[in-house]
């Protein structure tokens, strides 16, 4: 029988072993490698499923957004063209039908927007594709508006496809309206049209990204509309008539189409209001009641508008409004969130769930306290009210006398001033509190000052912090005027979008910034403005643009 055993192997016993060992070695090596291999394989191949779950989740919440966005559509337009309630009066269904324009533009402008990031992320074939909307066909400008013609030079003189060079056969021409404070005028866009003989390319300029792409206005025509609304309280109606006596046929519809498109740009800056608001560490609070129409009924519903101000010395001062639906508690624990700090409101026990939580400290307001004294007095002549006015009227006047000191200042002469002062007006209201009526109005007015006293006088130490809450207060004053003209907002969404824009006009007013300037230029630079340098578009930050 023929031995099988190679000729080559060692004889030597010695080197046998070694020769098993090296070979249990490199088996050993060989295992390791292809278990790392293996490793390397499952972990890939767990990438991949990370990766299509995430693509997955993205791909649903997209197709959660175009469904609720497209319903929201459809409601708006049942509500549009449905059976309108008898109980409105002519006013206000014109208010109705523009905060409905309104709705439906900025709802289509979101679901654009949606659609948009959707097909960059994706694949075109998987991206859903928007239905076709039904526009009324482009208005044409009156010919009696003066024309200024922007001239739009090609960025090359040759063809990207072939290299040769490109021949003028024309022009494409642009129309928007415009406004300029006085009058209007229309911004004619000209580009040439250039063709390249040898591969019959047709190519022109791109004209510059607009507020409204498409659009028939300029970013100062929607800034004029916004403002006239919002910080002038002209309903659309009556602008539309104001624009009709200028020449300018424009409808309520497209008045409102554009506001709902424009609050679409404005809403990010309105959120970046409330990032910087929130970086401040003593806040004032407050919430004044705004209608809103209730679909179907013809009657409205109490919502409410919660405006948050930064400190009453704040060198950049902001206020941010919050749109609710009603007063319940839960809207400034949303708002603020995980905010610490020191918040200065009145005695609505809204806040108090706030303050058992911990982390934000109540300041109090003596504004209030002096109006129910105040009240009082007005409707029958009382020596105790009068004291305690005259006692109040000192704390004030102290204040006046140190309002342009710096905050240690400011807190060590209230200490010396204000501190006795304070002293000596508790002690006289537990004493009158006890020889009057416990029911009557006047032990009302007592017991809500010495209910809320280390509220109250937490001023004393706290420099930066205002005596009242009357900084606050006074932000709210041109939604008193304007819910007076435009009677009440159309929906829960137009509350939010009059939030959005409150906040940019009252910030700008607060910061000394002229509000249609403000926004006639950021709305111009907003479309291509990057996000990571969207601090450098808010009112205190905004420089305005040079006029050659």
């Amino acid at each position: 029988m023929k031995s099988k055993t190679p000729a080559d192997l060692p004889r030597h016993p010695d080197a046998l072993r070694k020769m098993v060992l090296q070979l249990l070695q490199e088996r050993e090596e060989k295992d390791r490698e292809s278990a790392w291999q293996m490793a390397q394989y499952h972990q890939q191949i767990a990438e991949q499923h990370q990766v299509i779950a995430l693509k997955e989740q993205h791909i649903s919440v997209r197709d959660e957004t175009i469904a609720r966005l497209e319903l929201t559509i459809a409601k708006l337009q049942r509500w549009r063209f449905g059976r309108r309630s008898e109980k409105l009066s002519a006013d206000q269904l014109r208010l109705w039908e523009e905060a409905l324009e309104t709705e439906i533009a900025a709802v289509e402008t979101e679901l654009d927007a949606v659609l948009a990031d959707s097909a960059a992320a994706t694949s075109p074939e998987s991206t859903p594709k928007a239905k076709p909307r039904r526009h009324p066909g482009r208005m044409k400008l009156p010919d009696t508006l003066p024309r200024v013609e922007v001239q739009h030079a090609p960025s090359r003189c040759t063809c990207g496809q072939c290299g040769a060079l490109l021949e003028s056969i024309g022009e494409e021409v642009s129309e928007k309206i415009d406004y300029v404070p006085g009058h209007f005028q229309v911004i004619r866009h000209v580009r040439p049209k250039l063709t390249c003989r040898s591969c019959g390319t047709l190519e022109s300029p791109p004209l510059p990204a607009q507020v409204i792409d498409k659009g028939l206005p300029t970013a100062r025509m929607v800034a004029q509309v916004l403002t006239a609304k919002y910080l002038d309280h002209l309903p659309l109606y009556r602008q539309e008539a104001q624009y009709q006596r200028a020449g300018v046929p424009l409808s309520r519809s497209t008045l409102s189409s554009w506001l709902g498109q424009g609050e679409y740009w404005l809403s990010l800056l309105a959120g970046a209001c409330k990032e910087a608001l929130l970086a401040g560490k003593i806040l004032h609070a407050d919430e004044t009641p705004l209608p809103v129409l209730h679909p179907g009924s013809g009657k409205t519903q109490k919502a409410y508008l919660w405006v948050y101000r930064s400190q009453a010395d704040a060198s950049h001062p902001i206020v941010v409004f919050d749109y609710a639906p009603d007063r319940k508690g839960i809207h400034p624990q949303r708002f603020l969130g995980d905010w610490q700090g020191i918040l200065q409101t009145d005695d609505y026990s809204g806040y108090d769930a706030l303050y058992r939580k911990g982390g934000i400290i109540e300041a109090g307001c003596w504004a209030h306290v002096r109006r129910n004294f105040y009240d009082l007095d007005q409707s029958a002549p009382s020596p105790v009210a009068q004291n305690a006015l005259l006692r109040i009227r000192k704390l004030y006047e102290i204040e006046a006398e140190i309002q342009d000191d710096p905050p240690e200042r400011k807190a060590q002469i209230r200490r010396q001033r204000a501190g006795p002062l304070l002293e000596s007006f508790h002690t006289w209201l537990t004493e009158v509190q006890m020889q009057v009526a416990p029911k009557s109005a006047i032990a009302k007015a007592i017991n809500y000052a010495l209910k809320r006293w280390p509220a109250l006088t937490l001023y004393l130490d706290t420099g930066h912090l205002s005596i009242d809450n009357n900084a606050v207060e006074r932000a709210l004053r041109g939604v008193a005027i304007g819910r007076k003209n435009y009677l009440f907002a159309g929906n829960d969404a137009g509350g939010e979008r009059a939030a959005a824009f409150y906040t940019l006009i009252e910030t700008c007013k607060l910061n000394g910034v002229e509000p249609f300037a403000y926004l006639s230029d950021v709305l111009d630079k907003l479309p291509t403005w990057p996000a990571k340098k969207l601090q450098e578009l808010l009112p205190w930050n905004w420089t305005s643009p040079t006029v050659a």
